[in-house]
């Protein structure tokens, strides 16, 4: 935490109008929204509009008092929530594509494997279906704990461990691998 101030003074500080609570809370969960995000979308600028818009959001809602802090993770789960939607928002109006970079960058960015394939790791999640996909993206794309992965889709935690059971079950047979 920025200053040693908990999510909780951040949130009552920015609906107060502290401009610098808020930036607090913008650098305490950057990293996690924008990977949460950049796992959606197809170019590190879409994820980055994305993010500024979640954030305005954010901004919005604290102001006009229409979120009240109950607990970080009910911060957190309303917070996804307005990405997911921003998120689904951009695939509606516009169809989604994916340039040689972005697949180049995306396959480079593990130095241990072979080039290509995290894209083609990518290409099959794509091929799950929507929850199936969400659940893996929340688990290893954003490193959520099954708890909150639970929280954010209104499920469970047990239902999501046998979804991503089943999920990673789906990601072997897709990639011939051998299920035990």
């Amino acid at each position: 935490m920025e200053n040693g101030q908990s999510i909780e003074w951040m949130l009552r500080e920015s609906a107060a109008g502290n401009d610098e609570a808020f930036r607090a809370l913008f650098d305490e969960v950057y990293d996690d929204l924008f990977r949460f995000i950049r796992a959606r979308v197809s170019t590190r600028e879409d994820a980055l509009d994305t993010l500024q818009e979640v954030f305005v959001d954010l901004w919005q809602a604290l102001r006009s008092q229409s979120f009240i802090y109950g607990s970080e993770l009910e911060f957190r789960s309303f917070l996804y929530t307005i990405a997911r939607r921003k998120v689904a928002r951009l695939y509606r109006f516009r169809k989604p594509t994916v340039s040689l970079e972005d697949m180049e960058n995306l396959a480079l960015s593990e130095p241990d494997s072979e080039p290509g394939e995290i894209a083609v790791l990518m290409e099959a999640v794509g091929k799950l279906n929507n929850e199936d996909g969400e659940v893996i993206r929340l688990r290893y794309f954003s490193g959520l704990p099954f708890s909150q992965i639970a929280d954010l889709l209104n499920r469970g935690e047990s239902a999501i461990k046998v979804r991503h059971h089943r999920a990673i079950e789906k990601l072997k047979n897709m990639l011939g691998y051998e299920s035990h």
